[in-house]
């Protein structure tokens, strides 16, 4: 519809929500400005990035007559259904895309043609498809009907399974580095990070404290988790109603992530295998709200140089809005003797986030008297809360 009211020169304006993690995750929205499908070739441009509120006062200056196409429209929340309504009544096209059923109530009355697009289940091809899953392998959502849905779901139990059994630093055993709630096969496995729960909860205790996430509606709130491993901090804080996005180095742990996230936890979380120094040099115009990083930076400096160690703590500070959570392991541990080239122990940490952070406060909680491993301590980077509008412009 868009690309035919190009062709006749009639006036359109295609709008997606820039406030949305997982759309401003996309390269294709973010930076080249187009919507796409997976026709080959079949794509239109993106003109309004934006989020509700500045879709809503882009829509009241909108002449009668135009097209105005919402994309994905869900993104956006239902405080924008007004602004359809009154552009309407004004002469204004307005097509909204896969709605949110709390958009669509919020329609009410409205007068609008709703058109209802059924599809078969891509795997059998007979039965009309009721859900869907985001494919680990390709990260495209795939229709299923429920019975196939089903079918998935234990192939990939299985699948899963083995992999964690096969998976570093313990293969063939029964070990996993973090838990796995969802799997009661698990339950009795060896965790070599037992105090993993005890560390998201204290993270949730601080966020809930820093009136997380609900001080940032209607805008979701963001967490960024450094060394991800198979998810089990994202899913946590997800639970919370965060956007979740996780990067680990470790090909097989991340697959694992997008295994557990598909078909066990099904939260939607966005998982990204890649170096911890690419990542966030190539995003970082990208912000969160909550970032974190456990034990991960004092490896790159031991397989790379210190440099791009301490150039990877400044861009986590630079991406972070609220709170960064940072743990570090000590040159004192055994692991890390000999290897690393600089002494890092808890004043080093500390003397770097204030230093480099752009931190209101620096909090230390000493490890010791919260029972983490090794006897490690949290760092608690603290940003200034932005008021509402400073906090959109940042964004």
């Amino acid at each position: 519809m868009v690309n035919s009211a190009i062709a006749e020169n009639k006036p359109v304006l295609t709008f997606a929500c820039g406030a949305a993690p997982a759309l401003a995750a996309r390269e294709g929205l973010r930076v080249h400005r187009r919507l796409a499908s997976r026709r080959p070739g079949l794509t239109c441009p993106l003109h309004h990035f934006v989020d509700a509120a500045e879709a809503a006062e882009i829509l009241a200056r909108t002449p009668p007559g135009t097209l105005t196409a919402f994309d994905e429209a869900s993104y956006f929340n239902q405080g924008l259904v007004p602004a359809w309504q009154e552009a309407s009544q004004r002469g204004v096209e307005v097509l909204i895309s896969t709605p949110s059923s709390e958009q669509l109530e919020a329609l009410g009355t409205e007068a609008f043609t709703e058109t209802v697009f059924a599809m078969k289940c891509e795997d059998c091809g007979n039965a009309d498809a009721s859900t869907f899953i985001v494919s680990p392998e390709t990260d495209r959502t795939v229709a299923l009907c429920s019975a196939c849905e089903r079918a998935r779901t234990a192939a990939a139990r299985a699948d899963v399974l083995e992999r964690l059994e096969r998976q570093p630093p313990h293969p063939g055993e029964k070990s996993i580095y973090q838990p796995v709630d969802q799997l009661a096969e698990c339950a009795d496995w060896n965790v070599i990070r037992p105090d993993s729960r005890a560390r998201v909860d204290l993270m949730l205790q601080i966020m809930r404290e820093a009136g997380l996430p609900e001080s940032v509606a209607p805008d979701p709130a963001t967490y960024l988790d450094i060394g991800c491993n198979t998810g089990y901090f994202c899913d946590r804080i997800r639970q919370a109603g965060f956007y979740a996005e996780g990067v680990d180095l470790m090909e097989g742990d991340i697959a694992v992530a997008k295994i557990l996230d598909a078909f066990i936890r099904k939260r939607h979380n966005h998982f990204i295998a890649q170096d911890a120094y690419s990542y966030l040099e190539q995003t970082q115009e990208r912000r969160f709200d909550v970032t974190s990083a456990f034990a991960v930076f004092q490896w790159l400096m031991i397989q790379t140089t210190v440099e791009r160690g301490l150039t990877c703590l400044e861009w986590l500070f630079a991406k972070t809005k609220r709170l960064c959570f940072l743990e570090m392991g000590y040159s004192v541990e055994p692991q890390y003797r000999e290897r690393l080239k600089v002494s890092i122990d808890r004043e080093w940490v500390r003397r770097i986030m204030e230093e480099k952070g752009g931190f209101a406060e620096v909090r230390v909680l000493e490890g010791k008297d919260y029972g983490f491993m090794f006897g490690r301590d949290l760092f608690v980077g603290i940003k200034e809360a932005p008021s509402h509008s400073a906090a959109r412009a940042l964004s």
